[in-house]
């Protein structure tokens, strides 16, 4: 839900100046900007922000929640940690529009039905936020976001003139289930998101909290009512179209991954019956060493971010730390652990227990499961036979 990062100083000069100006507002406009999805992860949700436009007092101010400066000190492990913080950018509507346009994404633009004092009362919020000490704000994917930031901007200037007639209608989405619409034609980020994303993903979210996806924020918009003396008026006055999407500036969706990795475990269930493990001693330690690796990042998400969403991970069911060990038995070739027959147990009950885990995994996880239970037998087998063989040894 990010859109092109535009340098911060530039953002503060293009902020500031306007904050304190006197404006009469009696002809200024206020528009719901809506950006369709990109083909990048970064984009695939789609972006939103709030325009203000009165061409005679020369105001055309897009505010844009969903940026971030590159060049903060130590960028890229903030990121990770949860810690980067977001600003409130401003440009004009033709520099905030760029993007779009040259990745052929669709942008539409609802009019607001609000009056002067509101318009006023918006204008002087957003300026005040923008200010250069309260543009920062913390970042959260789900709950407070460049959409969800636009919500509560509305609700906060408007208070109970705001409503929303569906606003208690039940929902049984989880934000999971929502994410997962967006990335269908991309599985392999998908997959990446549901490895990373714990419990708390598998929550329903409620009519508001839903608006965290800037389409959802538009639909929602479009059907609330402002309430004035004991009248009921549309909230989105207009909608209109300011780009159409260009689908030859769309890539073609991928295939799905689920059976490259039924391909896998097939692999391994056969290996595992005619190939001794010994043979595939360095597919194996290739094997447990990158699920042990992967259970370490799920470890890290949890409890070493501020990220809300990765906490609670079940993936770590099957993604054990200790296919880290794994790894390191065959690479010494100590064999004769019985690690091999306890992991392939544990797998067979989480298998068993798939349903009543309470976070929806990946069906792409389930081969993975599989093929990690079928190396356990094989090399449980060959410990069984290496001992009855010295068993069976004269003495």
């Amino acid at each position: 839900m990010k859109s092109f990062i535009l340098p911060l100083l530039v953002l503060g000069i293009l902020a500031t100046p306007a904050a304190y100006a006197d404006y009469d507002h009696s002809d200024t406009r206020v528009a719901l900007i809506t950006c369709g999805p990109g083909d990048d992860l970064y984009a695939v949700f789609g972006h939103s922000a709030i325009q203000i436009y009165n061409p005679d007092q020369g105001i055309d101010r897009v505010y844009n929640y969903g940026t971030f400066d590159f060049d903060t000190p130590n960028f890229y492990l903030k990121f990770a940690q949860g810690r980067l913080e977001y600003a409130l950018a401003v440009s004009t509507l033709d520099y905030f529009m760029a993007t779009y346009y040259y990745e052929g994404r669709w942008v539409k633009r609802q009019w607001l039905n609000l009056e002067t004092e509101e318009v006023e009362a918006l204008y002087h919020f957003l300026e005040h936020n923008a200010l250069p000490e309260n543009r920062y704000y913390a970042y959260d994917f789900f709950y407070d976001n460049c959409s969800s930031r636009i919500r509560d901007v509305f609700e906060e200037v408007l208070g109970e003139r705001l409503h929303y007639p569906n606003g208690d209608k039940d929902t049984t989405a989880t934000f999971r289930q929502m994410i997962d619409l967006y990335l269908t034609a991309h599985p392999w980020s998908d997959l990446g998101i549901d490895l990373a994303l714990g419990v708390p993903c598998d929550a329903r979210a409620g009519f508001r909290e839903k608006m965290f996806l800037p389409d959802y924020l538009m639909d929602a918009m479009g059907q609330a009512l402002l309430l004035r003396d004991g009248e009921k008026s549309p909230f989105v006055a207009k909608t209109e179209t300011l780009l159409e999407e260009n689908p030859k500036l769309r890539s073609a969706e991928e295939s799905s991954i689920t059976w490259l990795f039924w391909c896998f475990f097939g692999f391994c269930l056969l290996a595992s019956i005619f190939v001794s493990p010994e043979r595939l001693r360095w597919f194996d330690f290739g094997f447990f060493l990158i699920i042990g690796l992967l259970s370490i990042a799920i470890l890290l998400l949890w409890f070493a971010t501020d990220h809300s969403a990765t906490k609670w991970n079940m993936n770590i069911l099957w993604a054990l730390p200790t296919w880290l060990y794994a790894a390191y038995l065959i690479l010494r070739k100590r064999t004769e652990s019985s690690f091999f027959k306890y992991h392939s147990a544990v797998l067979f009950f989480v298998m068993i227990a798939w349903m009543w885990i309470p976070q929806s995994l990946n069906t792409a996880v389930i081969p993975l499961v599989l093929a990690l239970i079928t190396r356990c037998w094989s090399w449980q087998k060959q410990i069984f036979r290496n001992e009855n063989a010295v068993q069976a040894s004269p003495e």
